[in-house]
């Protein structure tokens, strides 16, 4: 994970509402009604979408372009971290073949690069933000936040200062005051948390239940998640090399 910035400055990228997006045909799929229980949704867990910076973290604008490319083609819609959540407790409508595409950290890049690659899909995403990081250099500001979920993204906290929990530490400061802030700035409610580094241990999970998240994610490659997996939901992380056959290969539907 790349360090967290700490000079502020405003945001200098161009609104992406003010663009007019791309977009394609979209998906005609009826949905289906679940019950309760054990629901297959594959979470897809990205960092930076950026050309110019090296690390295994960041996938190349032209990957994500081809990655959800990929994902329109084989018929997926996406879903939010919070309707999974749902969907597990009280069943529901939901898309035949459901994807839910995240992103740590809040860096600008998501809504630079990947915003306007996911809405030309008709995709939506779920942010997951640390507090600290909102409006400051190189990372998505309120009014960018505000505009994702004014366009049906979920924004969700990433804890506050991206430490780690399983040392036993700052549960408050990261868990509950991190989703404090959230709220504050957005003036919405914060349902999901992602655990730093995807680490968590049942102490950590039983605090995050108590702050009042309906949810919460973690690491792994399972794509069926149910109410034993409600507050460490399996993410995979999609690296910097990962070509398509990981998606034939990971993906629970192709055609």
């Amino acid at each position: 994970p790349t360090a967290l910035p700490t000079e502020t400055a405003a945001p200098t990228s161009t609104p992406a509402a003010t663009m007019e997006p791309e977009t394609v045909e979209p998906i005609q799929v009826d949905p289906e009604e679940l019950e309760s229980g054990a629901v297959t949704v594959p979470i897809l867990l990205y960092h930076h979408v950026s050309d110019t910076i090296q690390s295994q973290y960041a996938v190349t604008i032209a990957s994500l372009e081809a990655q959800m490319n990929w994902l329109y083609e084989n018929g997926y819609q996406t879903i939010t971290v919070s309707d999974l959540a749902e969907l597990i407790r009280e069943g529901g409508s939901a898309p035949s073949r459901p994807v839910i595409i995240t992103f740590d950290d809040g860096y600008l890049d998501l809504y630079d690069n990947a915003y306007p690659i996911l809405r030309k899909y008709g995709f939506v995403g779920t942010a997951f933000i640390i507090g600290e990081t909102v409006d400051t250099r190189s990372n998505l500001s309120s009014e960018q936040l505000q505009e994702l979920l004014a366009q049906g993204w979920e924004i969700g906290s990433h804890s506050m200062h991206h430490t780690d929990l399983t040392n036993g530490i700052d549960w408050e400061e990261e868990i509950v005051t991190s989703k404090a802030y959230l709220e504050e700035k957005l003036g919405i409610e914060i349902l999901t948390f992602a655990y730093p580094y995807g680490e968590a241990d049942a102490g950590v999970m039983d605090y995050t239940y108590s702050a009042g998240y309906t949810s919460a994610v973690g690491l792994g490659s399972s794509v069926t998640h149910d109410r034993s997996t409600l507050y460490f939901l399996n993410r995979k992380e999609i690296k910097s090399w990962y070509g398509l056959e990981f998606f034939e290969e990971f993906m629970p539907w192709s055609d």
